[in-house]
């Protein structure tokens, strides 16, 4: 059956979003097809850190307002929680305004910094991990994701949003010891598999282009979006902010392992078309591309393209306030960066996750392409390496090399 997406367009967070999150979930069956009585439910915000709403690095909280009243409506017991990256969590639920929405609504607090030992036997890297102790109470999970670029993993949308399942400092840790974005894109998605949100509810109102998904610009992209399937929802949201879903490793990584819809023709639009979505001139990330899908090269010559192929983070120490969050949640120990050692990380033990860039709250860390990045991305010699990458691949295949 094809995956059911509802789309409504939403000029702004003022314009009665509960009203407008009702009309949303229509099509879907209303939020009681999701929600019964006396159910515990779960709202999974993105809680990156202490930002504030307007800079729509976190979800906001008039749509976190809309979804718990309509839970609230169904007779569910609505909770509010996530992990977030950096802050405490004092400061992140007053700054991002969720606070004033759990105290306004009478609403309940779930830690999900408290860890429990969990197992998924079906699970390809997370088998036997640790999430947020109170998942494991909830009878439905509402994932309220964020529509935003990526720098290491090109979009975060609803399956990036799964990743707050992971208590404190793990998510950190976790970048450290996959290294690569194709690992990481392993591990979210089987926390999508393993504890899927029965309800996805893409906040698109404002998301961010650039940077993301703390250090980029806040872009209007005027609509709200829901699902009970994740991929389909991000899939959507993606082509909605010019980007090409084939480059998302999240996405890549569901189309290999044949989890959830990532073919446009499988996906029914409710609400409003691709091209009435189509955001044309929004501003993505340069694309980190490995060279290793490029260059046809000897084995030693690919891993020291490798070490100097991405890009090192850098510190502004005109906009640097010292709060140190970006040495705080580096994975890395000691850590690769510190403001008061150096304006630029170690780059013999940074791995370039770009977790500092993530907690900068002053947008004070860039990620500017090494020389040789630029080197290999000049349109000529991609187009060279490519077909050179092409004629290498069938000279193999001709002589057996893949059999």
């Amino acid at each position: 059956m094809a995956a059911l997406v509802s789309v409504r367009k939403v000029p702004s967070y003022e314009s009665g979003l509960t009203a407008e999150l009702r009309e949303l979930l229509a099509p879907l069956g209303g939020m009681e097809a999701f929600v019964s009585p006396g159910e515990k439910v779960l709202l999974k915000p993105n809680l990156l850190g202490p930002f504030p709403p307007d800079a729509a690095v976190t979800t906001h909280p008039a749509v976190v307002e809309a979804a718990a009243r309509l839970v609230l409506e169904a007779g569910g017991r609505c909770f509010v929680g996530d992990s977030s990256g950096c802050g405490s969590r004092e400061a992140v639920l007053r700054t991002t305004g969720i606070g004033e929405v759990i105290s306004r609504l009478n609403l309940e607090w779930a830690d999900l910094d408290t860890p429990a030992d969990c197992e998924f036997p079906q699970a390809r890297v997370a088998r036997r991990i640790q999430l947020g102790a109170p998942l494991a109470g909830m009878d439905k999970i509402i994932n309220l994701p964020k529509a935003k670029t990526h720098v290491q993993m090109v979009a975060t949308g609803a399956v990036k949003n799964l990743y707050g399942y992971l208590p404190g400092t793990s998510k950190s840790e976790y970048h450290y010891r996959l290294r690569t974005r194709e690992w990481l894109a392993e591990l979210q998605l089987d926390l999508a598999v393993c504890l899927p949100p029965a309800l996805n509810i893409m906040d698109a109102v404002v998301g961010m282009e650039g940077e993301g998904p703390s250090g980029g610009t806040p872009r209007r992209l005027g609509f709200l979006a829901a699902s009970a399937e994740t991929v389909a929802l991000d899939m959507v949201t993606f082509r909605a902010m010019n980007l090409d879903t084939g480059t998302v490793p999240l996405l890549a990584a569901a189309r290999k392992r044949g989890f959830g819809t990532t073919d446009f023709r499988e996906i029914t639009l409710a609400g409003a078309t691709h091209e009435e979505l189509l955001c044309a001139d929004f501003k993505s990330i340069r694309q980190l591309d490995s060279p290793l899908r490029l260059l046809p090269l000897p084995r030693k010559c690919l891993d020291f393209v490798q070490r100097h192929w991405k890009a090192v983070p850098h510190i502004d120490r005109a906009k640097c306030v010292k709060c140190m969050r970006c040495r705080d949640g580096c994975p890395v120990r000691p850590p690769a960066i510190d403001p008061a050692k150096a304006a630029v990380a170690n780059p013999a033990v940074c791995i370039k996750c770009y977790c500092c860039h993530e907690f900068c709250p002053v947008k004070a860390i860039s990620v500017n392409p090494t020389f040789l990045e630029r080197f290999i991305l000049t349109p000529r010699l991609r187009t060279l390496a490519a077909r050179l990458a092409g004629a290498v691949k069938r000279k193999r295949s001709e002589s057996g090399y893949f059999n």
